[in-house]
């Protein structure tokens, strides 16, 4: 499979997977008509692999309050949004989403946060995630942070480590869910 990928002031525009693929776009929608529709996308796809809250199934979104002064990015297919992800970045830790996972751990500041990384399953295994991460990390440095802090699920943690992330003792359990646990992150820039 062939991938490209072009970045022009920290955002990604076009990603190929091959033919039988087609081609995704990949593009900040931060501060656009499209942000509220990756609550709904977190919702379908997080509904189906884990149980939600009650007041989150109730809801029918996955949203908290940092949504409004977070970056957000989506790879689409067409016109379908296939995948999204955001990045928030805080002059002080304790601001962060997921704080108190990193309250033992004295962070260099400003700290960039990238969360919220949802994968619809069938344009999952096409490097979309990483390419996500990727430019995520681009914006973190291009906005002088200092470090990244995720909290990943276990499926998430061999990929974060190819890109440089160390794993810390913290684990969490997501705002949104019941289960699973996941552990806490460090990437130093």
């Amino acid at each position: 499979q062939e991938r490209f990928l072009a970045v022009r002031d920290g955002t990604a525009l076009m990603i190929s997977c091959g033919v039988e693929k087609g081609f995704f776009s990949l593009r900040e929608i931060t501060n656009t008509e499209w942000v509220p529709r990756t609550f709904r996308l977190r919702y379908e796809v997080w509904n189906v692999e884990t149980t939600l809250l009650p007041h989150i199934q109730k809801q029918g979104l996955i949203t908290d309050e940092h949504e409004a002064h977070a970056r957000h990015w989506a790879v689409f297919d067409g016109d379908e949004m296939v995948a999204a992800a955001r990045m928030c970045i805080h002059d002080v830790q304790e601001g962060s989403p997921d704080a108190s996972t990193f309250s033992p751990i004295p962070l260099l500041t400003p700290v960039a946060t990238i969360n919220r990384l949802v994968v619809v399953p069938s344009a999952r295994n096409l490097g979309l995630a990483k390419q996500l991460d990727e430019c995520r990390i681009y914006a973190a440095r291009s906005n002088r942070a200092k470090c990244i802090v995720a909290t990943a699920a276990p499926t998430r943690i061999a990929a974060l480590q190819r890109l440089g992330f160390r794993l810390t003792e913290e684990w969490i359990q997501p705002s949104f869910c019941e289960s699973p646990m996941m552990q806490g992150m460090i990437l130093t820039l």
